[in-house]
């Protein structure tokens, strides 16, 4: 049968029998590509048309793809092989090189072998071994192929040569082999000039040779590089290597020669197809999971027959029982400051009677464990002289026996002779690590039951474990230390985007960097996919790929390009969800507020609060959700980071029971009408000065509302965005009723607490919901709490038409009580623009309406008004009569804001009347009731009154105080009017004080 030769470390090429087989055209060649660098795996339609159209694959990309494999199976056949290399797997196609050869599974096994033989001392070996696998290029990897998804492969497979030719430096190094070095050294450094591994290695070979000067120079530009390009100093590395050169450290002088070896060097495992093929995004780009490197290998592991050109060695010996199994580390880590200093102190010694240490790295996939992981290993190495064993465990998961096997032989355990029961394993295991000092890293584990096993007993050895869920066992039973893994901040996310994507392109573009790194979310993976792609796109600027990021809808697809996807990432914890626990996952998604309480989980899954607080709380441990709080109500708050949440909503379009996702979504957002109501009626006593509409109010616990409204408006500032975002969605939705009850219900608080933003933005989308439903009721309240809030904001001319307008509509609608309440807002407006007869006909008029309702509340208020118009004219002992009325009304209410701004309307009517006891009396009443709502802005204005009240009964240095507290307040609350009042006080206050004055009692 004959075998087909592929090729990918060059051109694609493909030959059959020394024959070369001609492919079609790119979209067959692509096709080709990406089935061989998945060989073994299955590859999605989907993803082959991805590729093959960058990113835009027409309607008939299906069809055309499956001509393509089609002709691809011509083309083998016509060559004489027999069997189906190209295999159909749903959902899409699978191709095997089961007795057939590849370049680069032949260049990653003998580069492993090289890397085998190096950590045996078998350097000679391993020199060759490195020689013979970077024969294998004949020219840029994928060379004439085109695409993102090609391009990033093509990235990752020239990091694998150039990290294969820092190997086989650094061993002809190590040979005394120096002088040949130095030429093919200095073209590469020119070719790469941030690349500081081969710098050290030509600093190195130009210092043998003789060449101490060009080594210091090598060093001088490389360091001026590295500061113009990253802002970074050079390497640790680097910069010791300098030191020694100039003090010409013997340590560093040339080694004996040693001649090349004339026998070729065997790989140390059969060439097979079985070999993985890491992720697309580059390796010095990579963090998180795609940082992990390949997968163990040994001889009795290792599947597949050989198909390399090379003769099938003899099996390796044992490996040192100092043994290095670490992945390469990250040259792209950046951060994570804090979580180091955690894993440092695991550095302490302990006894070896002790247990070990153990270190549990947590967060969603993409967050960067294992970035971490293997950085601070790599960090860590030299504290563990017996060396350091790395597994990964989720790329190919085994039973705990096998992985045993693996790093019995990394200790050094002949293969042959291994027990073949796992107890066994594990009592030679830990036989092995007794009395060393090993670091064990399990990457990627899955459960405790994953980890037991390989656990090492004694204090001397130390283990890190990363891993998506909590694994309470782990910390309980072996004391291990949680690092839980969040977001990088801007910072660190923008440093690591100028790490990866050189050229300073985006230091030049900071604003552009920085909302970048905010649409990737601070998440490493997502970071990395975008430097990535900047990286290999250099005609690209970095606002052109924010701009593309900008868009909710493609955001995800544009990150999961390629191998690396953050999409995929999610997946995997996605996918370790109960079907009821991502069930409620993808139902929080649907609520568009950016946290959520338990309360309004409950609501939204029609659940107890307790059972909600426990889904919530697994999806916190399961790193798909973050805990904030407890808010000022004593309630913890949960929310999404903006990706997964994306990645969430992409989930729930897949609910197979959509109208009751929808049906839940709707409840929750009623439940906040429900909480915000009550909240109302226990700040306003009562269901007053709110005109409410027909949407339902689902049922919320009695004692769990008296929880959360102990002080409603801690509530309000706890969920105040929520109900912005709870009455934006409802006018999306349609749900007109609910959008403007809920914002009629919370305009109020909006005043308290001069929140003038939130209040118009309340009105506005309750106002288009309602219009757009038709809803008359609706559209007149919305106007009447919209020219409220915009008289609030001293725009007094858009007020009354918006009054009025909203007059209008509610009288031709038949509601009398909205319209009165409208009435006195007009009130306010018309007596500020001086007609006071039109304002008091106003009130007047609205106060019959008002009294048959019996709301208390808006009864204070219109008599409070009335009030201010007597006062106004001067008419002082009938201002008095009608705050004392309003006070009595307000009395009933308990301590409101209405009753506060009663007692202040009666003090300032007692003020102008001189009756300052009174009228001090009646301000330290309002202002015992405002200073336990926090109210800021009311508080200035009590102090105003009781300054005025003091500084006219000639205590001075009192009213000082008052006055220099209430200009504080008005600071904080900008207003500008409150602010000229209290500056003509002070004026007035160092008036009274200078020698001479006369005081104002005695005016």
């Amino acid at each position: 049968m004959a075998s087909i030769r592929f090729g990918l470390l060059g051109a694609l090429r493909l030959t059959c029998e020394d024959r070369e087989i001609r492919l079609g055209g790119g979209r067959q060649r692509a096709v080709l590509a990406l089935l061989l660098l998945r060989h073994g795996r299955t590859v999605s339609v989907d993803e082959l048309a991805e590729t093959v159209w960058d990113g835009s694959p027409p309607p008939t990309a299906r069809t055309q793809i499956s001509i393509c494999v089609a002709q691809l199976r011509k083309l083998f056949r016509e060559a004489g092989v027999d069997g189906e290399v190209i295999a159909t797997s749903h959902p899409g196609y699978r191709l095997d090189t089961e007795g057939h050869g590849l370049d680069l599974v032949d260049f990653l096994s003998l580069t492993g072998h090289a890397s085998a033989l190096a950590g045996s001392g078998r350097s000679a070996e391993a020199a060759d071994a490195y020689r013979l696998a970077l024969a294998l290029w004949r020219g840029p990897a994928l060379d004439g192929l085109t695409g993102y998804a090609l391009e990033q492969e093509a990235c990752w497979l020239e990091e694998q040569r150039l990290t294969a030719l820092d190997g086989h430096a650094e061993l002809r190094l190590a040979l005394g082999r120096h002088q040949e070095l130095t030429a093919e050294l200095a073209a590469l450094v020119r070719e790469h000039p941030l690349r500081e591994r081969t710098r050290h290695s030509l600093m190195l070979a130009q210092y043998r040779s003789g060449r101490r000067a060009d080594a210091l120079e090598t060093f001088r530009v490389g360091h001026q590089l590295s500061i113009d390009e990253l802002g970074l100093e050079p390497g640790t590395a680097l910069r010791e290597l300098h030191h020694a050169v100039l003090c010409e450290d013997p340590a560093i002088a040339a080694p004996p020669t040693v001649p090349e070896p004339v026998a070729p060097v065997a790989p140390a495992v059969p060439v097979a197809p079985a070999v993985p093929i890491a992720p697309a995004v580059p390796v010095a780009h990579v963090t998180a999971e795609e940082s992990a490197g390949q997968p163990e290998t040994s001889p009795a592991d290792s599947p597949g027959e050989a198909s390399a050109p090379v003769d099938r060695g003899p099996a390796l010996p044992a490996p040192p029982l100092a043994p290095s199994d670490l992945p390469p580390n990250i040259p792209s880590f950046t951060g994570r400051t804090a979580e180091i200093e955690v894993l440092d102190a695991l550095l302490d010694g302990r006894p070896d009677g002790e247990p070990p240490r153990v270190a549990l790295v947590t967060g969603v996939a993409g967050i960067g464990k294992t970035a971490l992981a293997v950085h601070w290993s790599h960090r860590a190495a030299a504290s563990f002289p017996d060396g350091c064993l790395h597994v990964d465990l989720g790329s190919a998961p085994a039973a705990p026996g096998e992985v045993l096997g693996r790093l019995l032989r990394s200790l050094g355990a002949p293969g042959e002779r291994l027990p073949d029961d796992e107890a066994s394993r594990i009592s030679l295991y830990r036989r092995l690590l007794r009395g060393r000092r090993v670091l064990v890293v399990l990457d990627d584990a899955s459960s405790f039951a994953q980890v037991a096993p390989l656990l090492p007993a004694n204090g001397g050895c130390c283990v890190v474990v990363t891993s998506r869920e909590s694994m309470e066992e782990l910390v309980l039973r072996h004391g291990a230390v949680r690092v839980p893994l969040g977001v990088l901040d801007r910072a660190d996310s923008t440093a690591l985007l100028d790490r990866i994507v050189t050229g300073g392109r985006t230091a030049a573009s900071r604003a552009q960097t920085a909302r970048l790194a905010e649409l990737c979310d601070g998440l490493p993976l997502a970071l990395c996919i975008a430097a990535a792609r900047l990286a290999t796109r250099p005609h690209w600027t970095v606002r052109r790929l924010a701009d593309r990021l900008a868009d909710e809808h493609r955001r995800l697809d544009e990150l999961s390009l390629g191998g690396s996807r953050v999409r995929a990432s999610f997946e995997l914890s996605h996918g370790c969800l109960s079907p009821r626990l991502a069930s409620v996952y993808r139902r929080l998604s649907l609520l568009d507020v950016p946290d959520v309480p338990a309360w309004a989980v409950a609501a939204l899954l029609d659940c107890p609060v307790e059972t909600a607080e426990q889904y919530l709380d697994e999806l916190t441990d399961a790193h798909l959700l973050e805990v904030s709080g407890p808010d000022a109500t004593g309630q913890y708050r949960y929310r999404f980071q903006s990706l997964l949440r994306l990645y969430a909503r992409e989930r729930a379009q897949e609910d197979p029971d959509r109208p009751a996702a929808e049906a839940a979504r709707d409840r929750a957002l009623h439940s906040w009408l429900t909480v915000a109501e009550a909240a109302h009626r226990r700040e306003y006593g009562g269901d007053h000065s709110v005109v409410h509409g027909p949407a339902p109010r689902p049922h919320v616990d009695r004692d769990l509302l008296d929880d959360l409204l102990a002080r409603p408006l801690d509530w309000f500032d706890s969920e105040r965005h929520c109900l912005v975002a709870a009455v934006t969605q409802s006018a999306r939705l349609g749900l007109a009723a609910l959008a403007w009850d809920l914002a009629a219900s919370t305009v109020g608080f909006c005043e308290i607490r001069s929140n003038t933003d939130d209040w118009r933005r309340l009105c506005e989308e309750g106002l288009a919901a309602s219009r757009a439903a038709g809803d008359r009721q609706g559209e007149g309240v919305m106007l009447g709490e919209l020219g409220a809030a915009l008289l609030y904001r001293g725009e007094s001319e858009a007020s009354v038409r918006l009054l009025e307008e909203a007059d209008g509509v509610l009288r031709a609608g038949g509601e009398v009580y909205g319209a009165a309440l409208n009435a006195c807002k007009l009130a306010v407006v018309v007596r500020q623009r001086g007609d006071a007869g039109a304002a008091r006909a106003l009130l007047d008029g609205a106060l019959p309406a008002l009294r048959a309702a019996g709301d208390l509340s808006a009864q204070a208020h219109a008599l409070n008004n009335l009030a201010q118009i007597a006062l106004d004219a001067g008419d002082l002992e009938e201002a008095v009569r009608l705050g004392r009325e309003a006070v009595a009304l307000a009395r009933g209410l308990g301590a409101t804001r209405g009753a506060a701004q009663a007692f202040h309307r009666l003090g300032r009517a007692l003020l102008a009347a001189g009756r300052l006891p009174e009228a001090e009396e009646a301000l330290t009443e309002a202002a015992g009731i405002v200073r336990a709502k926090r109210d800021r802005l009311g508080m200035a204005y009590v102090l105003l009154g009781l300054a005025e009240a003091r500084l006219r009964a000639g205590r001075a240095d009192r009213a000082d105080e008052d006055l220099t507290a209430a200009l504080a307040l008005a600071e904080e609350t900008g207003s500008t009017v409150l602010m000229g009042r209290l500056h003509l006080l002070r004026v007035e206050l160092e008036e009274a004080r200078a020698p001479g004055a006369v005081l104002p009692q005695e005016v």
